[in-house]
């Protein structure tokens, strides 16, 4: 009788074990969705902040070549009047 008690609590012990480690894996599937929701937001994000330094960097050049042909006329201008 003593075994069958001994059986008995085991068996109940290892039911609660399993509804634990279900709780705890439904919160991790959970955490696991919200976590790959952050990241490709965060993906998502990076990707237009690098397009966006694209366009700046692009921008940038186009500026140094205007402020580059405009030093030059400047120049070419003083030059002519020097003459």
């Amino acid at each position: 009788m003593e075994a069958l008690s001994l059986l008995e609590k085991k068996i109940t012990d290892l039911i609660t074990a399993i509804k634990t480690l279900k709780k705890e894996n439904a919160e991790l599937v959970a955490q696991n969705k919200s976590l790959a929701k952050q990241f490709r937001d965060l993906e998502g994000s990076m990707v237009r902040t690098t397009d966006n330094v694209k366009e700046l960097s692009q921008e940038k050049e186009v500026a140094d070549l205007m402020v580059s042909d405009l030093i030059k006329s400047i120049d070419s201008l003083v030059k002519s009047d020097q003459r």
